[in-house]
């Protein structure tokens, strides 16, 4: 989410648009890992920033939230494959419906 999510979309407001699908899509997931809990609630409170924006304004954002020791370097990991942030939302969301059954 901190990366541009795709190489092929060179629109800012098509990458934009694409964040808050996944950000609405996973409002539901129950996080079991409460530092994941607030790396999402931050990106929720940042909306319509580009990638960059959003690696200088997430540290900040979740201090304000009073999370300041968040590990940045694992969710600001540059990614190759394009498609796994939506193969990772469709796992957790899967994840959260079996737990729900």
């Amino acid at each position: 989410m901190c990366n541009n999510l795709s190489p092929r979309i060179d629109d800012p407001a098509a990458l934009a648009a694409k964040r808050t699908t996944i950000l609405a899509d996973l409002r539901t997931h129950r996080w079991q890992d409460p530092e994941h809990r607030v790396v999402f609630e931050a990106l929720t409170r940042l909306p319509g920033r580009e990638a960059s924006e959003l690696r200088e304004q997430l540290p900040a954002q979740a201090t304000r939230m009073g999370f300041p020791d968040v590990d940045w370097e694992k969710y600001f990991a540059a990614t190759t494959d394009d498609s796994a942030i939506e193969t990772l939302v469709a796992e957790l969301l899967t994840t959260s419906r079996e737990a729900n059954l």
